[in-house]
């Protein structure tokens, strides 16, 4: 399908077409959620099924020169948005010189090697999809990928019809001669292809001149002229590494790209003069006189590599200094703060003692103690807005004095026969966390440990300086549970299916509307559906939309949200149990990754924000009934909704009990003594 600017899919607008091909059409667009611009690619009709292999593949690649994916949509894919020029464009400009090409097929084969030892193999490399940026050259469309592991019989090689020829996948003039005769590609397949983008970076010209389909035996056959035919004075080994790579049996061809990426590296040092290239087995070639070539081997071996490691570390040293720092300084003035601390652990290695570096550790990082008891917890760390966001082991407690950098951050506490438990800290928060036995813990709730010490519990809390709760007297709190996630259409459907709208023993709370009471009969004909069947507002004959199992449940009043927390021998959580549980003085961190000014409620954990003990959607997606009454019969309703400011989250508001509005949803809490367990405090 055609888009035009200003259209939206989900939370992107479109921007413009950036290309176009038989297979589909990419467009730059802008994530209006985080404020970025993305590439979304949208395939046709024909080749739908390629979303699942491009973005499994993708996805299961962390790589700074493989782009990268964001989002997957039922009929698109977001990927990162790569200024530059294709390698293709910059070939059409000429031959590049050795120097640049080498810089390019080292970080290429970078990518290409982490992809195989993913056990994916990408089919399709070519100059085309290939993008040279600021920061180097990205490997893109990972849409003929295939898995080498085994995967499902129906999610095999995947191939496109070639008239007249075997069922074949790739661009024909970089395909090898395996794939042209229609047998399984592997990661000697790749390396072919790698061969011949490298053949014609180096010469601007293809190795092989096929077109069509017609031929493929001959074109299996074809050789290219060699490099210096074309090329003045090219590098030997450079010719050698293309010859290898381009042979026609793939036995005889490099056994892995990380053999490849590594001559490509000597290759370079020779090219640009290093000292490092004193390279070992160019050396042994050049000895004639086998009767010093023992010892001229030795004291050459030891002088290279002494010279080659000193010349390293002089180089990496001064990189730290003149460019590092520099840019630390202008990344901490701008205020992006991981990236500065990710570049100064970097730095550190070359120069530990550098006086200018630890000025701006305080600017950047924060040491924090962990201990637990008993030790051997294992503590995992990541950043709250890191792409990605993988988990980085930490170590065993307890931890003494361990460097983070000053962001928020995420954490995860795991141990044998114990709960897992996710928690999340802003700059300058403490964290306590209690380790509770399987068991014991509720499912799908997560503990909330009161004040952040058990030397407090039941001490007197008043909300202040929170708009809206002026007036509320203090309450003694100990610790207790929320529901991770707000109740979903499924859940609430287990209620109503086992009668609970028939079943007073739920319904405990007085109904009062305008001033008068209700019997059970007028109160029960208010809580229906569109189609006057027993259930939320939005539903239909007592059903939730087709495919929305996930959905928090909206729609429903207050008196239905009690009764539910009653059918699960729960409560609603009083304002002041919300209002810890939301971590309201964070709200500037968690807003940003909430479902605020999008389309419609999300899937329960869709949206990444998190409070401070790991409850998710607190800030956004639909308002949170609470069991607290506020001033003329009304309740309070937490949080904001998809529809509402941002503001929201940290204003109290209230409704009518009886009110059922389609972002009115709610989650529950349970109260009880702390009974004890492992504590783990960063100190």
């Amino acid at each position: 399908m055609s888009l035009t600017a200003g259209t939206r899919l989900g939370p992107y607008e479109i921007l413009a077409l950036i290309g176009a091909g038989g297979m589909g059409e990419v467009y730059k667009a802008r994530d209006a959620r985080l404020d970025r611009e993305v590439a979304i690619k949208i395939l046709g009709e024909s080749f739908s099924e390629r979303f699942e292999t491009e973005a499994h593949a993708i996805a299961a690649l962390n790589h700074p020169h493989i782009c990268a994916i964001h989002d997957v949509g039922p009929d698109y894919l977001v990927m990162e948005y790569i200024a530059g020029e294709t390698l293709d464009a910059r070939i059409q400009r000429g031959p590049l010189p050795p120097n640049e090409a080498l810089a390019i097929a080292i970080e290429l084969a970078g990518a290409l090697s982490a992809a195989h030892r993913k056990g994916i193999v990408h089919r399709d490399l070519k100059p085309g999809n290939i993008m040279l940026t600021d920061t180097g050259a990205k490997l893109v469309d990972f849409g003929l990928a295939k898995y080498q592991k085994p995967v499902p019989a129906d999610e095999g090689t995947r191939t496109i019809s070639l008239i007249g020829a075997p069922q074949v996948v790739g661009t024909l003039p970089y395909m090898s001669p395996e794939q042209l005769e229609g047998k399984e590609a592997t990661a000697r397949s790749d390396i072919f292809a790698f061969g011949a983008v490298l053949y014609e970076m180096v010469t601007g010209r293809r190795a092989f001149r096929r077109q069509t389909a017609i031929g493929l035996e001959g074109g299996a056959r074809e050789e290219p002229g060699p490099l210096h035919e074309f090329v003045k004075d090219v590098p030997e080994e450079l010719e050698r590494i293309v010859r290898h790579c381009l042979r026609k049996r793939p036995e005889e061809r490099y056994a892995s790209v990380a053999h490849i990426e590594q001559e490509l590296q000597e290759c370079r040092s020779l090219v640009t003069g290093a000292p490092d290239a004193i390279n070992h087995r160019l050396l042994i070639r050049q000895i004639k006189r086998p009767s010093v070539a023992i010892l001229v081997l030795l004291v050459l071996l030891a002088l290279g590599s002494l010279l080659a490691w000193w010349s390293h570390r002089v180089s990496r040293a001064r990189w730290a200094r003149d460019q590092a720092l520099p840019r630390i300084a202008q990344l901490i003035d701008q205020e992006k703060v991981a990236e500065a601390y990710a570049l100064a652990v970097e730095a550190e290695r070359y120069i530990p003692n550098d006086p200018i570096l630890r000025k701006y550790w305080p600017d950047i990082s924060w040491d924090a103690s962990i201990a637990t008891t008993p030790s051997g917890v294992s503590v995992f760390h990541r950043n709250y807005n890191a792409t990605g966001r993988a988990w980085q082991f930490i170590g065993r407690s307890p931890i003494e004095k361990h460097r983070f950098p000053l962001v928020d951050s995420e954490w995860k506490f795991e141990l044998k026969g114990h709960a897992t438990v996710q928690r999340a800290t802003f700059p300058d928060n403490p964290l306590q966390v209690t380790m509770i036995e399987e068991g014991k813990a509720p499912f799908g709730m997560v503990h909330v440990e009161f004040a952040g010490s058990v030397s407090r519990q039941g001490r007197p809390v008043r909300l202040y300086g929170v708009p809206g709760y002026e007036g509320m007297s203090a309450v003694p709190l100990r610790d207790y549970w929320i529901d991770s996630y707000e109740i979903t259409n499924r859940q609430f459907k287990e209620f109503l299916d086992k009668r609970g709208y028939q079943k007073r023993e739920y319904w405990k709370q007085e109904f009062r509307k305008d001033g008068h009471a209700l019997s059970w009969e007028e109160a029960m004909a208010l809580f229906r559906d569109r189609t006057g069947r027993p259930g939320p507002a939005t539903w239909v004959e007592s059903e939730y939309p087709r495919g929305e199992n996930d959905f928090p449940v909206t729609g429903v009043s207050w008196f239905e949200a009690a009764a539910y927390a009653e059918f699960a021998g729960k409560m609603l959580p009083t304002v002041y149990h919300w209002v810890i549980a939301a971590s309201l003085p964070n709200s500037a961190s968690i807003i940003p990754a909430s479902n605020f000014g999008g389309l419609g409620p999300a899937p329960a954990g869709k949206y990444r924000g998190m409070s401070s003990f790991g409850a998710y959607d607190m800030a956004g997606n639909v308002k949170e009934w609470c069991w607290n009454e506020a001033n003329s019969g009304k309740r309070y309703v937490m949080g904001g909704a998809w529809d509402e400011p941002t503001y929201m989250f940290n204003d109290a508001d209230a409704r009518s009990p009886f009110e059922r509005t389609a972002n009115l949803g709610f989650r529950t809490a349970k109260y009880f003594p702390n009974d004890g367990g492992i504590k783990a405090e960063i100190l």
